[in-house]
Parts: C-alpha cells; sequence; structure tokens
C-alpha cells in the first residue's frame, strides 16, 4: 500500500516502466512520508483509456490524507508521465481512490494509519 496501476494503450519499454516506478515512488515517499517499500507499482497495457489519453495513473492510498497531498500527488504523476512518455499533459489522467488501512494488509499486518509508519516498522519482525 499504496498501489498504483499505470494502464496504457501500448506496451512500454522497459525504461520507461523503471523511470515511472521511480517518479510514482519518489512523489509517493516525498508528499506523504510514508516509505518506499510500501509503494507498490504495476502495469496493465492493451487497456482502453478514455478520450485521447495514453496513460491513466489509478492509485489506491490510505485515507487520512488530504485534498492539499492528494492534489499534489496527481500533479506530480502528471508531470512526471508526461516527461517520461514524451507526451502533453493533458493526455495523461490520474484518479486516486482512499482505502482505509484496516482494508489492508502488508507483510502479514494490518497497515498503520497515514504519520505512524515508522511506529509500525519498528514492530514489524525481522
Amino acid at each position: 500500500m499504496p498501489l498504483y496501476t499505470i494502464s496504457t494503450k501500448r506496451p512500454l519499454l522497459d525504461s520507461d516502466q523503471q523511470a515511472l516506478v521511480s517518479a510514482i515512488t519518489e512523489a509517493h515517499c516525498s508528499i506523504t512520508g510514508a516509505p518506499a517499500q510500501f509503494v507498490q507499482v504495476v502495469f496493465s497495457r492493451g487497456v482502453r483509456l478514455r478520450s485521447r489519453n495514453i496513460v491513466h495513473i489509478l492509485g489506491s492510498i490510505r485515507s487520512g490524507r488530504s485534498d492539499k497531498i492528494k492534489s499534489e500527488l496527481a500533479s506530480a504523476f502528471v508531470n512526471s508521465a508526461s516527461q517520461i512518455l514524451c507526451c502533453p499533459r493533458s493526455r495523461c489522467s490520474v484518479d486516486l481512490v482512499d482505502v482505509p488501512a484496516s482494508w489492508v494488509i502488508e507483510g502479514g499486518a494490518v497497515m498503520p494509519e497515514p504519520g505512524q509508519e515508522q511506529e509500525w516498522l519498528a514492530r514489524q519482525p525481522g
């Protein structure tokens, strides 16, 4: 958690996929303060996207993030996708969905609420 699904009509180059994973992870961590190990990114290709979109990013993030944080995340993702895929920002879209932390299990333990990550990590084995 969070889980970001990047959907495209056509397959992406491996280098573009890695660049998107790095950009999304960096943005999520710097904006929310969450550890990088929480961020999961998957790719879905051959997807019929709305309108003239080239890429759509769907993020399932823990509930409790402010509208300001969600806006910053969406903007960072659009900027990164536009740069990496060399396409106009208007052809990139982002949707973020709030998911209660209590609905997610990571490494066999229920995820912490935003801001409680360090205490949660300290309690995890290994």
